[in-house]
């Protein structure tokens, strides 16, 4: 007996818009498929010169990861191919020459229905929401980013209480006349996640973008930009939206020991956040048991485990359990945080059902669960649970 979600359709709670990046060289669909660590610009930073030696030594990091492996696995599966990268590419290369069709068939083989994307990134003018929409098979579902915004503010010669009001201004017209189903936030990124609930107060704003201005007080940009995430739940909470906060791991660029969840607790028990629906954005990995036990103590919060899936690849049966240790069945759900290329989604997809089956099927085993419960969470957390945070049915 197996949980069975083969077939099951999948929303994708968390990913990112991308455009047809065309034919590409195997080094390049390597670049772009892999998890973002350190490029050739990023040696570069550091003095490293920029040759034939370093290409060869950095396209060896990203093939020698696991989730690479897989990926080339599950590719020649689909291109009913060898898994070997030059043969993948060229089947790829000559699929795209019909992209939309490419797309659709790769998002029916997994049963893809649903992306909810952060438009915040890429920052790139050419990944258009509208035709993002119009151009992908399947349903989707704007987030928008507020640091983008954030930037812009910083940038424009003006004082608190325009500040102020164009920020709120510009996110109530996003959520009430631009489509977009809710905010996301990476101050994890930025400034970190011990952020005081205290921060909503409009003088810590006032005082910390005086402070920026004159150029004052190391601690200003962190101050403001906690006050500007306590704004963005609150108008989360007017709207009746979601807010998705960035926790865990991420790109080189992160501090991952100022982005674990446990870091958010005074915030989110805060009474005036209580409401607040908020997804702990990758579920905080690797510190995703304390995302779990978050979304256990606080009604509104809830875990997407996107990221660790599908890029820390044989972690992902682990992921499931271990966040399922604490987490409501009803409060777990999927993403990939797919980018770049749709195959990041799809192999998101294909290792998500299969991993959340087997963590599913221990608990059977272990006599935690009925096979039905199991089935049941299986739908909830592959599509259910994300249609009901979003509202979607």
């Amino acid at each position: 007996m197996m949980v069975d979600t083969s077939t099951s359709p999948i929303v994708d709670v968390h990913c990112h818009p991308f455009v047809n990046q065309g034919e590409l060289t195997p080094n390049q669909f390597a670049d772009l498929v892999s998890f973002p660590g350190g490029s050739l610009e990023f040696m570069a930073e550091g003095g490293v010169d920029v040759n034939d030696d370093l290409i060869d030594e950095l396209q060896g990091v990203r093939r020698d990861v696991v989730y690479f492996r897989y990926l080339l696995h599950q590719l020649a599966n689909f291109f009913d191919c060898e898994p070997h990268l030059e043969l993948i590419v060229k089947e790829r290369n000559k699929a795209i020459q019909n992209y939309a069709g490419y797309v659709k068939n790769l998002y029916a083989d997994c049963n893809l229905t649903t992306l909810i994307a952060d438009f915040g990134y890429p920052n790139d003018p050419s990944v258009d929401k509208a035709q993002f929409t119009k151009d992908m098979p399947v349903e989707v579902i704007p987030i928008y980013r507020i640091e983008p915004l954030i930037a812009e503010l910083l940038e424009a010669d003006i004082g608190w209480d325009e500040f102020r009001l164009r920020y709120d201004d510009a996110l109530a017209r996003a959520l009430e006349h631009e489509g977009y189903r809710g905010l996301k936030s990476i101050i994890a990124y930025r400034t970190g996640l011990d952020i005081s609930p205290l921060s909503r107060s409009p003088d810590q704003g006032l005082k910390a973008l005086d402070a920026i201005r004159r150029g004052t007080g190391d601690q200003a940009t962190k101050k403001l930009r906690d006050h500007l995430l306590c704004r963005a739940l609150e108008l989360c909470m007017e709207h009746n939206l979601p807010m998705q906060i960035h926790t865990g791991l991420g790109d080189f660029e992160v501090n991952l020991v100022l982005c674990r969840p446990a870091l958010l607790m005074d915030l989110l028990r805060f009474p005036t956040f209580r409401a607040c629906r908020v997804l702990l954005v990758h579920s905080g990995y690797p510190y995703h048991t304390e995302a779990g036990y978050l979304a256990n103590v606080l009604p509104r919060v809830y875990c997407d485990v996107s990221e660790g899936i599908p890029f820390a690849a044989h972690a992902a049966r682990r992921i499931y359990a271990e966040t399922l240790e604490m987490a409501p069945l009803s409060k777990v759900v999927y993403g990939s945080d797919g980018f770049a290329l749709p195959e990041i989604n799809y192999i998101g997809a294909k290792l998500g059902k299969t991993a959340l089956a087997q963590a599913l099927e221990d608990l059977v085993n272990d006599g935690m669960l009925s096979q039905d419960e199991a089935q049941d969470a299986a739908g909830l957390i592959l599509a259910g649970n994300a249609r009901r945070l979003y509202g979607l049915d």
